[in-house]
């Protein structure tokens, strides 16, 4: 019999559609998070030491970055104690059995500055930002999760970077396009940056990769993102285009004239991001969709509004 694999954070935008599209379903362990408390050291601990894991999926993390940017600096905050801590607590349980456990991290471009010093798309292999100042917090957070993830089990591990993660339906959080859906459906869409640089994670080739990994036993940093680059006008202009027709609209902005209205927003906005998908493809041998290919897709699929 196969081994189990461990997922945490099941119940998320991302881990429920890995549920959703794991062939092998019955080889998942998926606790609640009510069952399974990921900043609990001793409880951490007796999971792994209960049960013959294979794999751990780890995608339980503090994931609200406006809320997060309010506990800047704060180590015993949520967005620390949860995306540090928590995966401290579950490497150092993993550690001693790093030879038989893959251990693969869920982490964010976010790690990345998108800045004009070190622009993007990024390299799978590119190095994170470590200065405090060119990050927001949960960037910062996630990117020390990752150096713990190395410091512990060194080249026994998988770390698998996601952008603005996207998928046709889940009812409990709304992600980069079907909240602004929603908005324009509404009559509240606000103006989209016409002048930032990002890409899009089509959360079921995400699940494809993971799956992907955990056959091929693929170690190292990875990257799921559109394999192109646009603007978040480019993006949401092209969704409402598909869903409500060619008439529909979106008002633009240039990120200088949104912060210059906003001048006490506490939020960074990286203007040069994306990630590159060039090596992950090499590796696994396969191929990302556009950024238009996975809109088509999301409608296809019945993307709502």
């Amino acid at each position: 019999m196969k081994d189990l694999i461990l997922v945490t954070g099941s119940e998320g935008l991302v881990g429920s559609r890995f549920i959703e599209l794991y062939p092998e379903r019955e080889l998942l362990h998926i606790p609640r998070q009510i069952e399974f408390d990921i900043t609990n050291k001793s409880e951490v601990k007796a999971i792994i030491q209960s049960f013959d894991f294979s794999a751990i999926v780890h995608f339980a993390a503090f994931t609200d970055v406006e809320s997060a940017e309010t506990q800047r600096g704060d180590r015993k905050g949520d967005c620390w104690i949860v995306n540090v801590e928590g995966t401290r607590n579950l490497v150092e349980a993993v550690a001693e059995k790093k030879e038989k456990i893959h251990f693969i991290q869920i982490s964010t471009d976010m790690v990345f500055s998108g800045d004009k010093l070190d622009p993007g798309p990024y390299l799978e292999n590119h190095q994170p930002e470590h200065e405090e100042s060119r990050l927001t917090w949960y960037g910062l957070c996630k990117g020390e999760a990752e150096k713990i993830v190395h410091q512990y089990l060194s080249d026994h591990a998988t770390v698998l970077r996601l952008i603005y993660p996207v998928r046709a339906q889940f009812e409990h959080k709304l992600d980069f396009l079907r909240k602004p859906l929603k908005l324009f459906g509404e009559g509240k869409l606000y103006p989209l940056f016409n002048n930032q640089k990002i890409s899009i994670t089509f959360i079921d080739e995400a699940c494809h990769v993971i799956q992907k990994i955990i056959e091929k036993k693929q170690y190292g940093n990875f990257h799921s993102s559109s394999k192109d680059t646009t603007t978040p006008l480019e993006i949401v202009s092209y969704l409402l285009e598909r869903v409500y027709g060619v008439d529909a609209k979106a008002n633009s902005i240039t990120l200088e004239e949104f912060l210059d209205q906003n001048p006490n927003s506490n939020l960074r906005y990286p203007k040069y991001g994306g990630l590159s998908v060039n090596m992950t493809e090499h590796r696994l041998g396969m191929k990302f969709s556009s950024w238009r290919q996975i809109i088509d897709k999301l409608v296809t699929q019945g993307i709502s509004r």
